[in-house]
């Protein structure tokens, strides 16, 4: 059998692999975020089945493309697929305002029509192949896929997180000694600070600009984040106002329907009940007028209304990153230029900024451990801007570690 690496080799985002075994199977379809090349490599055929991992935009957004012209099965865990239909409808209006129409309303029609919804730990058969999903953490409904195609078996970490959060379960390990373990690379170089020392200069930011008469601003992905920041700000301070804002909102009254891929549901439950939704662009006048907690998407601040508040606040209040920027988005250069540009003008807000690193992925320790309890046969490093140097590093350590260049094709 084949791999072909279509997106997310030797790079963060636009995930999509191309499997050529019993059958023709595609694991993701993602956009790469502000970018020139930002869709995935034609297949090299067409698939017959696509595994999708989890909602987010760089392993879902370019999905309804494939279903311009075909109907490949789409198999997904069920809150994957609610949530991505949510953020590709929302990915369809960023893109048709930048001129870009890779499919269209129809396409995302035909594509939900052809969708399977797969629940953790249950067998489904793609033709002459099987599939399983096992608990990945990173967000709620997020897989890693195990796939027996072609005489070998395939684990496909996806993102992943071995540690638990206030809304995601721990990971788990799916059997071991695959064949191929296609994982993640995005933090391949460090670990990730405790959570709870995290946790504990974040209440310690929040207090200070709260108790400054300042306003705090949390840019966020919609899925997952908006609803493990409103746990921990909630968590840190049970009377300030939390507003939210932009998808998070659609995600959070959504969740409710996947309580079961949700870790402390009823504390979340009740948190979410005590923020308050700003329904529309009138109401964001209001939310300025006295201090409080604003969490907005977009959490690199490519779209959304994040942008819009952080322009508007004065030097008295803070923004605080929580999640991976990718370069040259708002954010990156926020974090490490000083400076945001809107409308084709580089500003530099008057609102001070910070980054803690709350991270949804794995970390260094957490990729070498499950390199470990996997014991695969073969390991190839994707989704990360040091994939080759952690393929090296994989070598040492025994393994037999490739980092795939873009479009690379590999027999197994």
């Amino acid at each position: 059998m084949e791999i072909s690496f279509l997106g997310a080799a030797q790079e963060v985002g636009r995930s999509c692999m191309h499997l050529s075994g019993s059958d023709q199977i595609m694991l993701d379809c993602g956009l790469k975020i502000h970018a020139s090349e930002n869709f995935p490599m034609d297949p090299p055929r067409r698939p017959d089945f696509v595994v999708v991992s989890h909602a987010h935009l760089d392993h879902t957004g370019f999905l309804p493309a494939l279903y311009r012209h075909d109907r490949p099965e789409l198999i997904c865990t069920p809150p994957t697929l609610a949530m991505g239909e949510l953020i590709i409808a929302d990915s369809m209006k960023i893109m048709a305002h930048r001129g870009e129409f890779p499919y269209r309303a129809q396409h995302v029609k035909r594509m939900l029509s052809a969708a399977t919804k797969l629940s953790y730990r249950k067998w489904y058969e793609l033709g002459d192949s099987t599939l399983s999903f096992y608990q990945a953490g990173h967000i709620p409904g997020a897989a890693m896929a195990e796939i027996n195609t072609g005489g070998k078996r395939i684990l496909y970490s996806g993102d992943f997180k071995l540690e638990g959060t206030h809304t995601t379960f721990p990971s788990e390990f799916a059997p071991k000694n695959p064949d191929v373990l296609i994982m993640e690379s995005t933090y391949s170089d460090r670990d990730h600070p405790p959570r709870k020392e995290l946790e504990r200069e974040f209440k310690e930011r929040l207090d200070k600009i709260l108790g400054e008469g300042g306003t705090v601003l949390l840019p966020a992905f919609a899925i997952g984040r908006t609803q493990e920041l409103v746990r921990i700000v909630r968590t840190a301070n049970r009377d300030v106002d939390i507003w939210i804002d932009g998808m998070g909102w659609k995600v959070s009254e959504m969740v409710s329907h996947f309580s079961s891929y949700m870790n402390e549901f009823k504390k979340l439950r009740a948190d979410l009940d005590s923020c308050k939704p700003v329904l529309h662009k009138k109401d964001r006048d209001k939310v300025l007028k006295r201090p409080c907690v604003i969490i907005a998407t977009a959490g690199m601040l490519q779209g959304g209304p994040a942008l819009s508040y952080l322009l508007r606040l004065g030097p008295e209040s803070h923004a605080i990153f929580t999640g991976y920027c990718v370069p040259e988005t708002n954010g990156y250069n926020l974090i490490n230029k000083g400076f945001v540009e809107y409308d084709g003008v580089q500003i530099k807000p008057k609102a001070s900024h910070s980054y803690l690193d709350f991270s949804a992925h794995a970390g260094r320790s957490e990729l070498f451990e499950l390199a470990k309890e996997m014991s695969p046969q073969k390991i190839f490093c994707v989704h990360g801007d040091r994939c080759v140097d952690f393929a090296e590093e994989l070598k040492v350590e025994g393994y037999d570690a490739h980092a795939p260049a873009l479009g690379e094709t590999v027999k197994i």
